[in-house]
């Protein structure tokens, strides 16, 4: 199992979870919080409200989904009867609930003058830092991220998922025991980007197999995939590292025909790819602790396997 030395920049994830009042500064202030998280390594997501079901789940709930850490800021909205007191936002506390559900790390702020452990901030026991001095929001929210990367618990420089990545260098010549044929294996590497969790029991298929050349997508049963070197379907994948397996191979004597390692005895459950040209195949890496991974791939097959190439697809 090799480190992960993947060339793509890693950026944790920060949910910004601030007011969003048009009439007041908030926006303003949102849009410094999320510069100064920049400066320091991150990729920080503003929350916008969402006015449809629809935008919740694409958006907000998506982006909570992906996210590493969680900044919580509380503004003062309506005083609160016969007190004097504020209630915190209500849609700040509810991407709070689902945060905490989720089990994001939390940095928590609270306007002077919100009643305090009100609402779901009581419950997660987020003990927010106060402020009162809006302007200077930003340059605090900076301050206590730097404490915690400082005192390692937080770091810019991780994700909670895995990546499926194609490099030259992943393949290798073997012959297969129970043929005696010289054939060389292409891998795709299986990237776990968290710095200290280890995606457990991840099995890898092929979810789609399209010829680019006739437009005509092959019907495909699920079916595991091997891992390189293992005689499983589910893998362990330690933080920080990369894990490959058999994305096809391709025996020396046969050049023009695809041929797949995976785990079932029914010959009618493995996608056939017989003939020269382009195709588009798309893994998928599920795990038990990870959100799945999926990646598209342009498999050249040519009359020269030394010619014939399989890489990754731009992402959106």
């Amino acid at each position: 199992m090799a480190k992960d030395q993947s060339d793509e920049e890693l950026r944790a994830r920060v949910f910004i979870s601030c007011g969003q009042n048009k009439s007041s500064e908030e926006p303003l202030l949102a849009a410094g919080i999320k510069d100064k998280l920049t400066a320091l390594g991150f990729d920080p997501y503003v929350a916008v409200g969402e006015q449809s079901l629809r935008g919740l789940k694409e958006n907000l709930f998506e982006q909570l989904n992906k996210s590493e850490y969680f900044v919580f800021i509380d503004f003062k909205r309506e005083r609160l009867d016969h007190l004097d007191l504020h209630r915190g936002s209500l849609f700040s506390h509810q991407e709070l609930a689902v945060a905490s559900f989720l089990e994001i790390d939390v940095l928590a702020l609270q306007e002077q003058g919100v009643k305090q452990n009100d609402g779901i901030l009581g419950f997660v026991q987020g003990n927010a830092i106060p402020f009162w001095d809006r302007p200077k929001l930003p340059d605090l929210v900076a301050e206590q991220v730097q404490d915690r990367i400082e005192s390692g618990a937080w770091d810019p420089r991780w994700r909670n998922e895995l990546i499926l990545t194609r490099e030259p260098n992943y393949y290798s010549d073997a012959t297969p025991v129970q043929l005696g044929k010289l054939g060389r294996f292409f891998h795709v590497g299986v990237h776990n980007r968290h710095r200290r969790k280890t995606a457990m029991n991840c099995c890898a298929n092929l979810e789609k197999l399209t010829s680019l050349d006739s437009g005509v997508e092959s019907p495909l049963k699920t079916v595991e995939f091997k891992w390189e070197g293992y005689m499983l379907p589910n893998a362990h994948i330690h933080a920080l590292t990369v894990r490959k397996f058999d994305a096809f191979w391709i025996q020396h004597d046969q050049p023009n025909e695809l041929k797949f390692n995976s785990f079932c005895d029914a010959s009618y459950f493995l996608p056939r790819i017989v003939g020269l040209g382009r195709y588009e195949l798309t893994y998928s890496v599920i795990a038990d602790n990870f959100p799945t991974a999926r990646r598209s791939f342009i498999l050249t097959l040519h009359s020269k396997l030394d010619e014939t190439s399989l890489t990754t697809m731009p992402r959106d």
